[in-house]
């Protein structure tokens, strides 16, 4: 079982959440749903993949992009300058 985070575009008010997660909620695969309007994220778990989640939403008014990994956004730390 997996966690993918999507940022979804188009999910402004109340209405459009409970009209994305009710696109992704029917997918195979899918145990958990959870919509934060605020920071227009979709969490989903489950056994399906990022792809399936983003072409359920791409049918209709929203369009998502998996959000980066916590891991993949750290900077490197800058070198010290010798002066």
């Amino acid at each position: 079982m997996q966690t993918i985070q999507l940022y979804v575009e188009g999910m402004r008010c109340p209405r459009c959440v409970r009209e994305a997660t009710a696109r992704l909620r029917d997918l195979p695969g899918v145990a958990t749903l959870t919509a934060d309007r605020e920071t227009g994220q979709i969490t989903v778990t489950g056994d399906v993949s990022a792809a399936d989640l983003i072409t359920a939403l791409a049918g209709s008014s929203f369009t998502a992009v998996r959000a980066r990994s916590p891991s993949r956004d750290r900077r490197r730390p800058r070198p010290s300058r010798p002066w």
